[in-house]
């Protein structure tokens, strides 16, 4: 997708210099302004930052990068450690120099737009290319908006996110914050369009146009996009009231007028968004989230290790992780903040002479803001933007720094237009008649070939190198070598998974995702030790709870069972989505509660993994161990509800005559009849909607004997719990066991009902029933719940089961079909299943004999 941007972008490029050349004097100047034939300074100062990406991919000694950059030679020269390599002995500046050389085509391309929207401005004015701006904003608003109506998931109808996006927000710009950056930078430019004193398009259609900008980036939900409307608008007031004061006049009225309206638009959208604002919008608005500040304070020691240089632009993703605070398995593909993105990526001197050098040529004096009304709404937008994206990534899209190109280049070019901010020196000039050498006094047609020779073979230099050396990207090499393992099986030669992974560990050193992936390689082919692997891993990932897993997983199998419970605690810590895994795994490899107590958390933290334990723990004889885990959990977090349930099941088996019995004989029954109550009125007061609360009381009533009570309160309770399923199929159970065929019938209609959506689920429910009422030998009952089953989703398990029924209920030819069926599926000869078939058809024979 870049690459046919930047085509597009040459194109305009070289019309642009072919157009302007028409314009231009035999005495090197512009014929109409006297204006020097050289790229607008912006332009080579974006140039010159895309050279900087090119000179951070240039291999060299790993001697000299050492005292350049020591730690990101320290990272090149650990890279290959795993595989058993010596260290490279050349290596770029930047730790991903394939994504480096993405980053400078892109810089080349915000040039090439801010040349081309420039040129267009100077033949045209700068109205032309913000009205662009504001129709590609509006377009993308609309887009939004079409897919919100539609309900759909996919943009366009052809590509599926791969990460689920909220209702209200698919379109061209999947993440909120992007799309609202881009609809305020568009809503700013309308507002300057609708003050223009002959506007190129009607005023009533760009006030809609910035209504309706400002409704969808409301409902866009994103904080600081909406925060610095407000901002922008204020800024918009201030610059406009200064333009009348320098000029000494008030406003005239009908100017006024405008400005009213365009404060109408503003608050018009506003005012739409709110109309249009959902609960969810609400709630995404009101979240106190502020992770963010934990991401800006982890990059400050980054900033420590790569001060000078940068890690390369682009290179963030792969080498953030060994910085990142936050737990869980989050990828951060951005700083989100772009002066620390630059910072972080160039290093600190370019990233200061960037931001510098970039806000002194784009100053307002320069753009001709103080005398446009145009130039100020653009210009405001801008500045919008880039407030916004202090605490946002939008600029790291490409779509969006093309915009903010486009719209500096048409203020840049408009001015010098109009003879604003042209000013031919008459020293230059002087200079270029006393030396006819000078580079300026070429002929006029050498001078355009050298230049387009020079624009186009570059431009197909580094579009070349980008795409040759930019791919596979960071993602592409994580999807290519995952998918590698996963063809692969532990029997098969790891030689071509290892040689993808070493191809993906020299394209991005310091990514710790692929030295985990060949820790699970040796770890399951067994042919050499996944130690250096792991220890790569956790050198490169601060906070790698999948790599702490594998290595408990790799103790256990070395028989050092307490050291891999303490790894299954620092998994947790990073990772607290482990929780069942860990929880798997560590009784699996002891069940007894002391040893397991070794991996659990400290705190709150805990909670989880005693609360899984309680539940796992679930052979007779471990009772005690149940409600230890339980209560332990409750005296962490006295507001959890999983442990009161817990607690209520173990003496609900208790009651019902289990291993626990003892716990509730004589005098002491009515009191853990009492605490089965006590447990499910906390539940219910924690979580009105769980069914964790109906669940102990029903059971609690079928226990005493009072199944057609349960099946009446869980007839109720179910409508409102959230795992309705659960719910209903406790309700079948209970209606059967009160032997009330009506209740049975409307409780087994409520669980179809649920549950057949999908085929897989709706046949899980039929076998579910089928089972049921087999154990309760109504084998005509079962053999109808079967045949719902075969129908919705057929297995060699459920035709057998079929047969069973339908032999018990004396429908034998249905039994001799159906194992036929399952003969046929199965394709091989099966002598046991043979002479049930000749056994099943013998009795239909007889059966039909008998007079």
């Amino acid at each position: 997708m870049l690459i046919a941007v930047s085509l597009t972008v040459l194109a305009a490029v070289i019309q642009g210099m072919l157009l302007r050349a028409g314009d231009d004097t035999d005495d090197g100047t512009s014929a109409s302004r006297g204006e020097p034939r050289r790229p607008a300074a912006p332009v080579l100062a974006l140039l010159a930052l895309s050279l900087v990406c090119l000179l951070q991919t240039v291999p060299l000694p790993l001697s000299w990068l050492a005292r350049l950059a020591p730690t990101t030679a320290d990272v090149w020269s650990r890279a290959l450690l795993p595989l058993g390599e010596a260290p490279p002995p050349h290596a770029p500046l930047s730790l991903d120099p394939g994504a480096t050389l993405v980053e400078a085509l892109r810089w080349a391309t915000y040039a090439g737009v801010f040349h081309a929207a420039a040129t267009t401005a100077r033949r045209r004015g700068a109205a032309w290319g913000i009205a662009l701006v504001f129709a590609s904003a509006l377009a993308a608003a609309l887009t939004t908006l079409a897919h919100g109506l539609a309900g759909a998931t996919h943009v366009f109808g052809l590509y599926a996110p791969r990460f689920p996006a909220a209702p209200w927000h698919v379109g061209p710009l999947l993440n909120p914050n992007n799309l609202a950056g881009y609809l305020d930078l568009g809503a700013f430019c309308g507002v300057g369009l609708y003050l223009m004193r002959r506007p190129l398009l009607p005023r009533w259609l760009v006030a809609a146009g910035v209504a309706l900008l400002i409704a969808i980036a409301f409902t866009s939900a994103s904080r600081a996009g909406l925060a610095v409307i407000p901002i922008g608008a204020a800024l918009l007031v201030a610059l406009l009231a200064r333009r009348s004061a320098r000029h000494g006049t008030d406003i005239p009225a009908s100017r006024r007028a405008l400005v009213g309206l365009a404060a109408v638009a503003l608050g018009g959208g506003a005012s739409l968004a709110l109309l249009g604002s959902s609960t969810m919008t609400w709630m995404e608005l009101g979240e106190r989230d502020i992770s963010k500040l934990d991401l800006f304070r982890s990059i400050l020691p980054m900033l420590a290790d790569y001060p000078w240089f940068g890690v390369g632009r682009g290179a963030f993703e792969s080498v953030y992780p060994a910085y990142r605070f936050a737990s869980g398995n989050v990828v951060f593909t951005h700083a989100e903040s772009f002066p620390l993105q630059w910072a972080a990526e160039w290093g600190l001197p370019l990233a200061a002479l960037s931001l510098a050098g970039l806000a002194l040529l784009l100053r307002p004096a320069r753009l001709g803001v103080p005398r446009s009304a145009v130039a100020t709404g653009a210009w405001v937008g801008v500045v919008a933007l880039l407030l916004q994206n202090l605490a946002d990534l939008a600029l790291e899209v490409p779509a969006i720094p093309i915009a903010v190109a486009t719209v500096c280049g048409s203020l840049w070019g408009d001015p010098r237009r109009r003879g604003l901010s042209s000013r031919s020196d008459p020293r230059r000039t002087a200079s270029r008649a006393s030396d006819p050498s000078a580079p300026d006094a070429l002929p006029h047609p050498l001078q355009r070939f050298a230049r387009l020779a020079l624009v186009v073979g570059g431009a197909i230099a580094l579009m070349g190198a980008a795409l040759l050396r930019g791919t596979p990207d960071l993602d592409a090499d994580r999807a290519l070598t995952r998918a590698a393992f996963a063809s692969w099986r532990p029997t098969d030669d790891p030689a071509p998974v290892r040689a993808s992974l070493r191809a993906a560990m020299h394209r991005h050193p310091a990514d710790p995702y692929f030295p985990l992936l060949g820790a699970l390689l040796a770890f399951q082919s067994d042919r050499e030790s996944p130690m250096p692997w792991l220890q790569r891993t956790l050198e490169r990932s601060q906070r790698s709870g999948r790599a702490h897993l594998l290595l408990a997983e790799v103790l256990a199998a070395e028989g050092a069972t307490t050291q891999a419970l303490l790894e299954l605690r620092f998994a947790l810590d990073d990772d607290p989505e482990l929780t069942t895994q860990s929880a798997q795994l560590a009784v699996r490899w002891t069940r007894n509660l002391d040893d397991l107590l070794r991996a659990v958390p400290e705190g709150k933290r805990g909670t989880l993994l005693l609360t899984a334990y309680a539940r796992r723990l679930d052979r007779p004889g471990e009772e005690d161990a149940r409600l230890r885990a339980a209560q332990e959990a409750l005296r962490r977090d006295p507001e959890a509800l999983d442990p009161r349930w817990v607690i209520g099941d173990v003496l609900l088996g208790a009651l019902t005559g289990g291993p626990a019995a003892p716990r509730c004989e004589g005098p002491q029954r009515a009191t853990c009849v009492t605490d089965i109550e006590t447990q499910a009125r906390m539940i219910e007061a924690g979580a009105s909607n769980s069914w964790l609360a109906p669940d102990l009381r029903a059971r609690l009533l079928m226990a005493e004997g009072r199944p057609a009570q349960a099946e009446q309160l869980l007839a109720e309770s179910c409508n409102r719990v959230l795992e309705r399923a659960s719910c209903l199929r406790l309700r079948v159970q209970a209606a059967a066991a009160s032997d009330l065929p009506p209740r049975v019938a409307a409780a087994t209609r409520d669980l179809l009902g649920e549950a057949c959506g999908p085929p897989a689920t709706c046949a899980r429910a039929a076998t579910w029933l089928g089972d049921l009422m087999a154990s309760r030998k109504a084998w005509g009952t079962a053999l109808s719940h079967y045949e719902r089953a075969v129908t919705e989703e057929a297995s060699d398990l459920r035709w057998e089961k079929l047969a069973e029924a339908a032999a018990n209920a004396g429908s034998l030819v249905r039994a001799v079909e159906a194992l036929e069926k399952v003969r046929r599926a199965r394709g091989v000869p099966d002598p046991t299943l043979d002479i049930r078939i000749r056994d099943l058809k013998a009795r239909a024979a007889g059966k039909l004999l008998v007079p």
